[in-house]
C-alpha cells in the first residue's frame, strides 16, 4: 500500500493504480486511485496522481457545478481535452447515481411513451411509476407479468416499493395483449382497491393507464376514478 500523495515514479510498477486494479480489483482502490486510472494520464505540472488528489481535494459536488473553463482555470496545465474528460466522467457519475433525472411524467403520453416499449405483445405487464411532487420520475417496477390476458396482483407489491422510495405519487400502468383498450371489470376493481390503499397509506394514485399497440387510455381522463 502507499500514499497517494506520493509521485506516480516514485511507487513501484505493481503498486500503480492501473496494476493494482488489475490484481485486486476497483473496490480495493481509494477514490484519488480510481481517478487516476479513468484521467489515464497527467499535465506538464503534475503526474495522474497528484492531478487525481488536486481533484478529490476540490470536492465532489463543487467539481459537478464546474464548466469546463472553470476546471481549466482552477487546475495548473489542465488543457481543454482534459476539462472535457473531467466533465464527462462527473456527467456519468451523476447519470449512474440517477438514471431517471432528466424524464418527468407530467400526464398520461408521458406515461405512454416511456412505457409503450417496456411491454410485448405475448403477456400482460402491470407496470409502476413512483413520481416525485412535481412528477420526475424516480423508478419504475415490473410489478407481475401474467398470461396473454390475465394478470393477478396485489396493491401491496406496489406499496412495497413506494414506501422504499419515499415517492409522492404513483401511475400504473398494464396492456392488453389482444384485447381492447376499454378497461374490464377487474381492471376497475383493481383500480379502486389500488386508490384506497394509496389513500391510507399517504401516497397519490395519479392514473391507471391501459395501453396496446394502437395506443393508450387513461381511466381517470374516462372517469372511472372518482
Amino acid at each position: 500500500m502507499y500514499r497517494s500523495s506520493k509521485k506516480l515514479k516514485d511507487i513501484p510498477q505493481e503498486l500503480r493504480p492501473r496494476e493494482k486494479l488489475q490484481r485486486l480489483g476497483a473496490e480495493n482502490l481509494s477514490e484519488e486511485e480510481l481517478l487516476a486510472v479513468i484521467l489515464g494520464s497527467g499535465t506538464k505540472e503534475m503526474d495522474v496522481l497528484s492531478l487525481a488528489k488536486a481533484l478529490t481535494e476540490v470536492g465532489w459536488k463543487r467539481l459537478q457545478s464546474m464548466t469546463i473553463e472553470e476546471v481549466e482555470k482552477t487546475f495548473k496545465g489542465i488543457g481543454k481535452v482534459k476539462a472535457c474528460q473531467i466533465r464527462a466522467m462527473i456527467e456519468l457519475s451523476r447519470r449512474l447515481r440517477d438514471p431517471y433525472g432528466g424524464i418527468s411524467i407530467l400526464s398520461p403520453e408521458d406515461a405512454y411513451r416511456f412505457l409503450r416499449d417496456k411491454v410485448d405483445n405475448r403477456r400482460e405487464y402491470l407496470i409502476a411509476l413512483y413520481l416525485s411532487p412535481l412528477g420526475k420520475l424516480l423508478e419504475y417496477q415490473v410489478i407481475a407479468i401474467g398470461r396473454m390476458n390475465a394478470l393477478f396482483a396485489e396493491p401491496r407489491e406496489i406499496l412495497y416499493h413506494a414506501i422504499n422510495l419515499a415517492c409522492h405519487s404513483i401511475l400504473v400502468a398494464h396492456n392488453h395483449p389482444k384485447g381492447q383498450l376499454k378497461p374490464s371489470k377487474e381492471d376497475l376493481e383493481f383500480t379502486q382497491r389500488l386508490k384506497v390503499a394509496c389513500e391510507i397509506m399517504g401516497f397519490e394514485l395519479l392514473d391507471h393507464i391501459i395501453v396496446n399497440s394502437e395506443g393508450f387510455v387513461s381511466l381517470r381522463r374516462e372517469g372511472y376514478m372518482g
